[in-house]
């Protein structure tokens, strides 16, 4: 298993007097997150699309990571919200984003959703049939408003030698309308004055390469000539950037926001149409601004071997840090709470807490002088964790915001009254 290094200077940064300090008032295992880091992620990304072109907008990925303080933060730095439901919807109103700064994506809206975001002026994207029923009926039921509304499209993805590259090896995507149905979807609409106004183009790839957009940005502008769509407002490539990698993991040969950003404009800005519609270009970043934004901080309670294996077992857990248990490690370092003069090296599998033995945080690793007591600080662990990780035989753990030396609870631990406030019991 590939190991990454993490400079003496994030060490420094993470100090062991910090990482004690917390402890004692709160306990381990527990997340750090890097406001600076964020927002410096976000400026960065926005603006290598703004040196090429002028009419830019981010739509900050709820389900990446809807934690408050961070989704603040997005909303701070001028980003609309991209939420995929009902939940996330809400959760953006209550943070306290303009209903006309909502991106309403997802393949499950509810009738009651559609009308409520259509009636706030929030931006939907629908993404299939029994929506566009949905959406007839609010038009029946508002024949003199002006109803806008913006399809997701459905693009297959392929590489140089027509392998697809669609996320998880899968050879047909799921999301939006096909080819076919937008025969029939865009003239029902037109028919009925509903105007699109926004094309959403979403698409994971396994790859997240250049070529990927380049694809779902030429099958936008298929569209748009294909239906002679006149009206269109916002022209969404998605998601599902590299970017925001945590410090040691090997960047080369992985595309830069710049890349991204020059290659995508420069094909867009070729096309007649695009030049002459000046759409907004709508990038929806998730994990490429919020990755590299916090870190998990677990202590060692045991160095067990069992047949000469080693194990380092912590309190933490592989839900905390890598719920979809991918089988990468994760960069990371070790904070010896006394370092003493032992040098000896182990190589070890780290793992967690559970009784499960699929829980393993880290996979072969070398470790020196690891022992009961000593913190292991894992890196990188800002998307796809806190909103996935279960209440499972463990309590959820806190967060603390680490900014200009200041400290600051961003979420408590988890409780017993909140685990049983759910039940009737």
């Amino acid at each position: 298993m590939q190991q990454w290094k993490i400079s003496k200077e994030t060490t420094k940064m993470i100090a062991l007097g910090l990482i004690k300090r917390i402890e004692v008032d709160y306990g381990t295992p527990f997340y750090l997150m890097y406001p600076n880091i964020f927002r410096e992620n976000v400026r960065a990304f926005k603006g290598a699309f703004e040196k090429y072109y002028d009419k830019v907008l981010v739509g900050y990925s709820f389900k990446t990571n809807y934690v408050p303080a961070i989704s603040g933060l997005a909303r701070e730095e001028g980003c609309y919200a991209e939420v995929v439901s009902s939940m996330e919807y809400k959760m953006a109103s209550r943070i306290g984003f303009d209903a006309k700064k909502i991106i309403f994506n997802g393949p499950v809206k509810t009738t009651e959703d559609i009308f409520f975001a259509l009636n706030e002026g929030s931006i939907v994207n629908l993404d299939s049939q029994y929506e566009v029923d949905s959406l007839l009926s609010y038009k029946k039921q508002n024949p003199s408003k002006e109803v806008k509304i913006g399809l997701r499209i459905n693009i297959q993805l392929n590489d140089p030698n027509g392998k697809s590259v669609i996320q998880a090896g899968l050879k047909i995507g799921r999301f939006g309308f096909s080819s076919q149905h937008l025969e029939e979807v865009i003239p029902l609409l037109k028919e009925n004055n509903i105007t699109i106004n926004s094309l959403h183009g979403h698409t994971s790839s396994s790859d997240r390469s250049i070529e990927n957009y380049l694809i779902i940005a030429g099958e936008l502008l298929r569209v748009a000539k294909r239906f002679s769509l006149s009206n269109v407002e916002y022209f969404n490539i998605g998601g599902g950037f590299f970017g925001a990698a945590a410090e040691g993991i090997d960047v080369e040969g992985k595309p830069s926001y710049s890349d991204y950003a020059s290659s995508i404009t420069s094909f867009l800005c070729d096309d007649e149409w695009f030049i002459k519609q000046k759409p907004t270009i709508v990038i929806e970043p998730g994990v490429s601004v919020v990755a590299n934004v916090f870190s998990f901080v677990t202590k060692i309670y045991q160095h067990k071997t069992v047949r000469d294996k080693h194990f380092i077992i912590v309190d933490g857990s592989v839900f905390d840090v890598k719920p979809s248990m991918h089988k990468y490690n994760l960069p990371f370092s070790l904070l010896n709470v006394d370092a003493g003069t032992e040098t000896r090296k182990i190589t070890t599998d780290v793992v967690g807490s559970t009784c499960m033995e699929k829980d393993i945080i880290l996979s072969q690793v070398e470790l020196t002088a690891p022992k009961k007591g000593d913190y292991i600080i894992l890196h990188g662990v800002g998307a796809y964790t806190h909103v996935l990780t279960p209440t499972f035989i463990n309590y959820v753990s806190p967060i603390f915001a680490l900014e200009n030396a200041n400290i600051r609870l961003i979420r408590r631990r988890q409780s017993l009254n909140d685990i049983f406030n759910l039940f009737d019991v």
